[in-house]
C-alpha cells in the first residue's frame, strides 16, 4: 500500500488544487488499508490463542491419561474372599434303595466326598435317610441342581457366611506372634542369667507357641470350610407318605382344643400319681398329725391348770 507522501510527491507536477484533491482522496484508502492490516493482525492473534488453548487441552488430556494408566498399573490386586457356603435339600423319592448310589456318583463326579450318612427305618412308617457331603465351592451350584433332580424337592435352603475379615485378621496375628516367638528364642539363646529367668522365658515361649498353634488350627478350619461347601441331603420314601394339608381355621381350632384337652388329661394324671405316691405315707402322716394334736391338747390343759392357782395365791399374799 503506497504512503500518502509518496503519492503526493509523484503528483507535484499537477496543479496544487488537483494535488490536494488527490491527497484527500487517498486518505480513506490508506485508513481502510490500516484497518485491514489491524484486522489481519487480530485474526492472527486469535488463531494463535486458539492454537495455544488446543495445545494446553491436549497436554492436560495426555497427563490425565498417563495418570490413569499409572494408577491402574500400581493398583493393588483384589483380596480373595473367604466365603463358607452350605445347603440343605429335603427330597421325596420313590425308593431309597438306589438313591445312595446315585448321590455317591454325583459326589465323585464333582470331586467331593461323603462326610456322614444316616438311615432310619421303623415298622409301618416311612424310611428316611440323611447324607452330609462336602464338594468344592466351584461345583456347589451344579451339585445342588443335580441333587434336586433326584426326586421332588420339598424344601431347599442355601446359606453363606463371609469370613474374609476373620481369616486375614488371624493371619496377621499369627505373623505378630511368630515375630514375638523369634525374639523370645533369640533372648533365650543369648541369655546368661539365672535359672529362674530362663524358666520364665521358656514359659512365655510355650504360651506363645500354644497361641500360634490354636490360631493356625482356626485358620485351617476356615480355609477348609471356605474351599469345600457342605450340602445336607434328607430324603423321605414315597411309600406311606402323606403330603402336608393346608392349615385352615377349623384345623387350628381342632388342634387347639385337643391340645388343651391333652394338657388337662396330663395334669389329672400327674395329680393322680401324686396321690398314689402319698398313699404309703398316709399312716406316718396320720400318726404325726395325731401326736401333734395330742401335744397341743396337753399343752393347753397344762396352761389352763396353772391359771387358777395363780389367781388363788393372790389374796393370800395380800
Amino acid at each position: 500500500m503506497p504512503s500518502i507522501r509518496s503519492y503526493c510527491c509523484r503528483r507535484l507536477s499537477a496543479p496544487i488544487p488537483q494535488v490536494l484533491w488527490m491527497c484527500l482522496a487517498a486518505i480513506p484508502a490508506a485508513a481502510s488499508g490500516c484497518g485491514e492490516i489491524q484486522e489481519a493482525r487480530d485474526s492472527a492473534s486469535r488463531a494463535e490463542v486458539s492454537n495455544n488453548l488446543k495445545q494446553v487441552g491436549l497436554a492436560v488430556l495426555n497427563y490425565e491419561g498417563s495418570g490413569e494408566q499409572g494408577t491402574s498399573k500400581t493398583q493393588a490386586p483384589a483380596v480373595p474372599r473367604k466365603i463358607i457356603y452350605d445347603a440343605k435339600v429335603d427330597l421325596v423319592v420313590e425308593s431309597l434303595n438306589g438313591l445312595e448310589s446315585s448321590i455317591l456318583d454325583l459326589v465323585k463326579q464333582n470331586g467331593g466326598f461323603l462326610a456322614e450318612s444316616d438311615l432310619a427305618t421303623q415298622v409301618s412308617t416311612q424310611r428316611t435317610a440323611t447324607w452330609r457331603v462336602r464338594v468344592p465351592v466351584d461345583r456347589f451350584d451344579a451339585f445342588v441342581r443335580a441333587v434336586g433332580r433326584l426326586g421332588e424337592v420339598r424344601t431347599s435352603h442355601l446359606g453363606s457366611q463371609d469370613v474374609t475379615e476373620e481369616y486375614f485378621d488371624i493371619e496377621a496375628r499369627i505373623r505378630n506372634k511368630q515375630e514375638e516367638e523369634k525374639r523370645l528364642l533369640k533372648h533365650l539363646a543369648d541369655s546368661t542369667g539365672k535359672l529362674e529367668d530362663i524358666l520364665k522365658v521358656e514359659s512365655e515361649l510355650s504360651r506363645v507357641r500354644g497361641e500360634i498353634e490354636q490360631m493356625q488350627g482356626r485358620l485351617r478350619f476356615l480355609a477348609n470350610r471356605a474351599d469345600l461347601s457342605t450340602v445336607t441331603i434328607t430324603a423321605t420314601e414315597l411309600k406311606n407318605y402323606t403330603p402336608p394339608e393346608p392349615v385352615t381355621l377349623s384345623a387350628q381350632i381342632n388342634t387347639t382344643f385337643f391340645r388343651s384337652l391333652n394338657a388337662l388329661i396330663a395334669f389329672g394324671e400327674s395329680l393322680l400319681l401324686v396321690v398314689v405316691a402319698l398313699v404309703p405315707w398316709l399312716p406316718v402322716i396320720v400318726l404325726g398329725v395325731f401326736i401333734a394334736f395330742a401335744m397341743r391338747r396337753a399343752s393347753l390343759k397344762f396352761e389352763a391348770g396353772k391359771l387358777p392357782r395363780a389367781t388363788s395365791s393372790g389374796p393370800e399374799a395380800s
